[in-house]
């Protein structure tokens, strides 16, 4: 059957190429992937997918099924298809949301006597930095994955591996409201709250060397003024926060929020704080799913390079805390990273469609292991149960 599925994903090749390089030519930033998600969607469509669109209140989220009403478990391939905001594809969205939707219609024509549904889940805004961003976030705690036993994704990478860690992320914004005057005629009338970022920096950088080796905080200003001679009435700042541990996450997000509470304190500036970016929670990879991830990577020829474990943060780890998930990762490229120019034109290559049709058959045969073998999913929703997160 695994070599039925290799033909059948085959024949995709030249469908999921075209689909994937569309999406890459007109990038598309998160909760506007309109274009991105209809061509994902017509594939699934095509190839007789039940398909229902915006949910958990998302125009660009879908979830595919098939066949439609099943008896037995439901295992679902991850689509991301959003794109880096100035950016574009840099981290291969084009290439993962057509690779979960491929290994779906793949293993659809092979499923035969196998019991259950085939899920593919269409997901927004991975990508960290719009407003709200999390689009698994959303579809988590709107119920979504509650029927799902078992998650997959796949992402290109630096190196080849299973599983891994990554941090968990929250983004801060910090608005300071002043009071403008003429910065030279009666400057001391006026509140500038430029000078409550600026003030925000210099803490938040003084913090640094008392936090965990973990911790990441990084920000930027996003406004600033309107003009030299006006004093600031309005400025604004956004952080992310990063950690391993939920715990410290926590405890750090109360101390940058201090510093910029002390700002507002010092310069006399009324302070807002939102959360701009919902919380990324790290990743529970499935020891049991890897497992069968990694044999089917070694048939495919491929060798786990090593193990993940980066300081970067996906939505994906809010979806292994409800189901048992794993994430593949393919190499693509000759040590280049995500968010970089050299990532952007790799995901866009012959090297990257390469990569990507990988990625849709060692997905969609671990998926057949899943479904051939109850008691392979039932092991892995065992350890789900009972293995600390």
């Amino acid at each position: 059957m695994k070599d039925r599925l290799s033909v059948e994903i085959g024949r995709l090749r030249e469908e999921m190429v075209e689909i994937a390089r569309s999406i890459h030519e007109n990038p598309e930033i998160g909760y506007k992937e309109y274009e991105s998600s209809k061509k994902l969607v017509d594939l699934l469509v095509r190839n007789g997918f039940d398909v229902t669109r915006g949910i958990a209140g998302m125009e660009t989220a879908f979830i595919a099924c098939y066949p439609e009403h099943s008896a037995g478990p439901t295992v679902a391939f991850i689509a991301e298809y959003d794109a880096l905001s100035g950016l574009g594809h840099g981290c291969a969205h084009n290439l993962i949301g057509t690779a979960g939707a491929g290994a779906a219609v793949g293993l659809s024509k092979v499923f035969g006597e196998l019991r259950g549904r085939i899920a593919v889940v269409g997901c927004p805004a991975e990508e960290a930095g719009v407003d709200g961003a999390g689009g698994k976030v959303k579809l988590v705690e709107s119920g979504c994955f509650d029927g799902i036993d078992a998650a997959i994704c796949f992402h290109p990478m630096p190196l080849t591996t299973v599983g891994g860690e990554t941090t968990a992320l929250i983004g801060l914004e910090f608005e300071f409201l002043g009071k403008a005057v003429h910065a030279a005629g009666n400057p001391w009338d006026g509140i500038n709250a430029l000078d409550g970022v600026l003030q925000t920096f210099n803490a938040v950088n003084a913090l640094r060397q008392h936090v965990r080796d973990d911790i990441r905080i990084h920000g930027i200003v996003t406004h600033g003024g309107d003009a030299p001679n006006i004093v600031p009435e309005r400025a604004a700042a956004r952080f992310f926060i990063r950690s391993s541990n939920s715990e410290a996450l926590k405890d750090t997000v109360d101390k940058v929020k201090r510093c910029a509470q002390g700002a507002a304190m010092a310069t006399g500036a009324t302070l807002n704080i939102n959360v701009f970016n919902n919380l990324y929670e790290s990743m529970r990879s499935n020891a049991t799913i890897a497992e069968a991830v990694s044999r089917n990577l070694e048939r495919a020829g491929l060798r786990i390079e090593g193990r993940k474990k980066g300081r970067g943060s996906t939505d994906f780890g809010n979806v292994s805390r409800v189901v048992p998930s794993c994430e593949l990762a393919v190499r693509l490229g000759d040590r280049i990273f995500p968010h970089t120019r050299e990532f952007l034109h790799a995901s866009n290559s012959e090297e990257g469609f390469r990569v990507m049709m990988l990625g849709a058959e060692i997905m969609a045969q671990t998926a057949m292991d899943l479904f051939a073998a109850p008691e392979l999913l039932e092991k892995a929703k065992k350890e789900f149960r009972t293995e600390p997160g």
